[in-house]
């Protein structure tokens, strides 16, 4: 396989919903090698479905988001147990007020979920933490 380890150079594979392993090799090459993201890389992740914890998690540590659905990717994440580097990081970037924000703008009734991308979220979220 002659992958570049670009999230840019990858666009299509992180917009697909059925790729993981691709999308989740250059997340853990970004991750470890603690390589900050670009505009283009980081809107790129945001409308990026995945199904999978680590990817999601992964997704969260690399844009730095404090926004509702940045803040379930982290928390998702920090209960990680296969990766206690990814699942600590995940607990440094979340704190309970941001938490308790993103649950009351997330689970508000009038809330339009964009399917492919944060209902898998939501549905990790639930499973773990209510």
């Amino acid at each position: 396989m002659n992958l570049k380890l670009s999230i840019e150079e990858n666009k299509s594979k992180f917009l697909d919903e059925m790729i993981t392993f691709e999308k989740k090799f250059i997340l853990q090459h970004y991750f470890k090698t603690k390589k900050v993201i670009n505009n283009a890389e980081r809107e790129i992740l945001k409308k990026s479905p995945s199904n999978e914890i680590e990817t999601i998690a992964l997704i969260g540590v690399l844009l730095l988001e404090k926004d509702a659905l940045n803040m379930f990717r982290l928390k998702i994440g920090s209960v990680f147990k296969s990766d206690v580097e990814l699942a600590e990081s995940c607990q440094r970037l979340i704190d309970t007020k941001s938490i308790i924000k993103a649950e009351t703008e997330l689970f508000h009734y009038e809330y339009e979920y964009e399917e492919s991308i944060e209902v898998p979220i939501i549905d990790y979220y639930i499973k773990f933490f209510k």
